[in-house]
């Protein structure tokens, strides 16, 4: 049962991380510079499938989903984790990641976003929020 809970934990946290990628792929400062390392790391060691699913079973106890929204955004998660990944290993020197981040996060939550009711959204924005002070906190 640990061991469960330690791989979801690891799941959460990349699925956290891949929420705020556009903050990992800055590449500002070597702080910032190894956060991205670690990203890549942690994207190597999972698959979009395996961060898709923990991803989707958060949300869905975070935001009480119902079975059709769980649907949704499951395809939505598995749809933005396999283009997360793709861009993460990408060496092509002309794609800017951090703006390839930045608009896949903003297009993405913006379809996440017309699954969720209102009070869903809310929820959403507020954990979000949460989990971007305890992004900054790592």
């Amino acid at each position: 049962m640990l061991d469960q809970f330690l791989v979801f934990k690891k799941f959460v946290t990349v699925g956290v991380l891949l929420g705020f990628a556009g903050l990992a792929v800055s590449g500002c400062t070597n702080h910032e510079k190894a956060k991205e390392q670690a990203v890549g790391a942690m994207i190597q060691e999972t698959s979009p499938s395996d961060r898709a699913a923990a991803l989707t079973d958060l949300m869905t106890s975070t935001l009480s989903l119902n079975d059709a929204q769980k649907a949704q955004v499951a395809a939505l998660n598995m749809d933005y984790s396999t283009r997360f990944n793709i861009l993460m290993g990408s060496t092509n020197k002309k794609v800017d990641k951090k703006a390839e981040f930045m608009r896949l996060s903003a297009e993405k939550e913006a379809k996440l976003k017309t699954i969720l009711t209102d009070a869903q959204v809310k929820a959403y924005d507020a954990n979000k929020a949460e989990l971007l002070d305890t992004y900054r906190m790592m």
